[in-house]
């Protein structure tokens, strides 16, 4: 019997010491753990003082020029790099990649290729969308003649729910609608010419509550006042009424200035970001405003355009919906703030950009010029406002960067995503994924 209460003795000691253990240092069931198994650790050196961004470790450093990232509706991770598509877990771990039509389950186009993709995102059905290049002959126009045009890809089940289906490549110029005829369509298919359609880019996408898809595009002809559309201007493709499954361009944004730079301008557009924005939700913004940044193609040779990073307005009105500058963000109160989203020349070449979708509605901006991540409040105030039972009034810039591989400096960031209090950055050439935590966030 005394054997027997010195064991019962001896278990219960090494139970509570176990139980003590996992209160000071976690557990694998218990939401601190498991936070740093999805999220990342923190190194010590990197933590910083005051309000700022702090480095979640490990970085993500497989990717191959990675390009874009999404943080989908099914709380995966999308990422384009010059291999493809890369689907992950928020933990890092890669479950596939897309690269060619062979990776389909079904039968795919041999051209279908995401290869070299510069952007994705996900609509609420969980349907994929990147925009990448495809090659076609077209016989009627040259039988010879290999064409690489840019294309949006929808491709279903990407997250492992069913077959993987490559459902339609959307071509252009033949997804442009404002090319209604053949003739059109094929009219700058040549080679010999400044503005032939292999010089047309499409640069971002984004989706709206009803899974509409928004198109950023920029090319060399840039036309106004014609039944053919601008280059660079925004294309709306919205599901088709008996086939829901496909896609169509149904209108352009030409409401958006191709060439002068104002408030209201479309030039060298490199991403576009809506307000409805992951994770599920039973009532997502049906706001069809829109945030979208002009880039410098030429670093050499940059335009001047003193805001680079617009927000544009969807207003209905009777005549149908207009779209509109955002006025209200020239407002700038430097009792609250020292910098702001409209100030001018705030940018060089901003190259993605992201809306948080949560009580926050952050903005976070990166440019590749500046190598640098930049956040701002919903009225343009950069920077996020003091902590409680802070003296200070004004909002703390947490805006951080430099050219470098350090854990906080970055070599051509070009896309930018946020989930859940996290950002992520895809820091091209660094190969890597970047990911970020405001250090008030951690409790």
């Amino acid at each position: 019997m005394k054997q027997f209460f010195t064991t019962l003795f001896l278990f219960a000691a090494a139970v509570a010491l176990l139980t003590a253990c996992e209160d000071m240092f976690g557990s694998k069931q218990d939401r601190i753990t498991d936070e740093i198994f999805e999220d990342g650790r923190l190194d010590p050196n990197l933590i910083v003082e005051d309000v700022g961004y702090v480095a979640l470790l490990p970085f993500w450093d497989f990717f191959n020029k990675p390009t874009d990232i999404f943080v989908g509706y099914d709380e995966l991770v999308y990422v384009t790099d010059a291999d493809g598509l890369h689907v992950l877990d928020r933990a890092g771990r890669r479950y596939l990649t897309l690269s060619d039509a062979g990776d389909f389950d079904i039968s795919a186009s041999q051209n279908a290729s995401l290869r070299n993709a510069v952007a994705v995102t996900q609509d609420r059905l969980l349907n994929v969308y990147v925009a990448a290049r495809y090659d076609t002959v077209i016989t009627a126009v040259n039988p010879d003649i290999t064409w690489n045009l840019p294309a949006v890809y929808k491709i279903k089940n990407a997250n492992g729910a069913g077959p993987i289906e490559l459902v339609q490549v959307m071509v252009h110029p033949f997804m442009d609608a404002s090319r209604a005829t053949t003739a059109s369509q094929r009219n700058r298919l040549n080679r010999n010419i400044p503005d032939n359609d292999e010089l047309v880019e499409i640069t971002g996408l984004s989706t709206l509550a009803n899974n509409e898809l928004y198109v950023t595009r920029r090319g060399p002809r840039n036309r106004t006042g014609e039944a053919i559309t601008q280059d660079n201007t925004v294309l709306i493709m919205s599901p088709v009424a008996n086939n829901p499954a496909r896609m169509r361009n149904t209108s352009q944004i030409r409401a958006l200035n191709p060439n002068s730079p104002s408030l209201t301008s479309a030039i060298d557009l490199t991403d576009i970001a809506t307000f409805a924005t992951p994770p599920q939700r039973d009532n997502v913004p049906a706001d069809r405003s829109f945030l979208m940044s002009q880039g410098a193609p030429d670093p050499d040779n940059p335009r001047d355009i003193p805001f680079r990073v617009l927000w544009v307005n969807a207003v209905n009105t009777p005549d149908g919906i207009e779209y509109r500058s955002n006025p209200n963000l020239l407002n700038r109160d430097t009792t609250r703030a020292r910098s702001f989203l409209y100030d001018q020349n705030r940018f060089t070449n901003p190259s993605g950009i992201a809306f948080s979708g949560d009580e926050r509605a952050h903005i976070f901006v990166v440019d590749a010029a500046r190598d640098s991540l930049y956040l701002f409040q919903s009225n343009g105030i950069e920077g996020v406002n003091p902590p409680p039972g802070s003296s200070g009034t004004r909002a703390i810039n947490v805006s951080f960067g430099g050219t470098g591989n350090g854990a906080r400096e970055f070599d051509n960031p070009s896309g930018v995503a946020y989930f859940r209090r996290i950002v992520y950055v895809a820091d091209t050439n660094n190969n890597r994924i970047s990911r970020f935590r405001l250090n008030t966030d951690f409790e």
